[in-house]
């Protein structure tokens, strides 16, 4: 099942720049965005991946036990 932010493209790109330090501003520069739809995406990762802040999102992966669940970002 695909989220809002993979079926609209933006998430894959968006992980990446918040691994290299890019502020939401800068981010939403670089991909053509708003500021606030860059916000809610990176809260959403936040979420998901029960990170404490921005720099911890680069440095996950979930896996399940079925090989089909694992769910990685690039």
């Amino acid at each position: 099942m695909q989220v809002f932010w993979e079926k609209i493209g933006v998430l894959s790109p968006i992980y990446r720049l918040v691994g290299r330090g890019l502020s939401d501003s800068e981010i939403a520069d670089a991909l053509e965005l708003t500021e606030i739809r860059v916000s809610e995406c990176v809260a959403w990762m936040e979420h998901f991946l029960r990170c404490k802040d921005r720099n911890q999102i680069g440095s996950r992966r979930i896996t399940s036990t079925d090989d089909d669940d694992v769910v990685e970002f690039p």
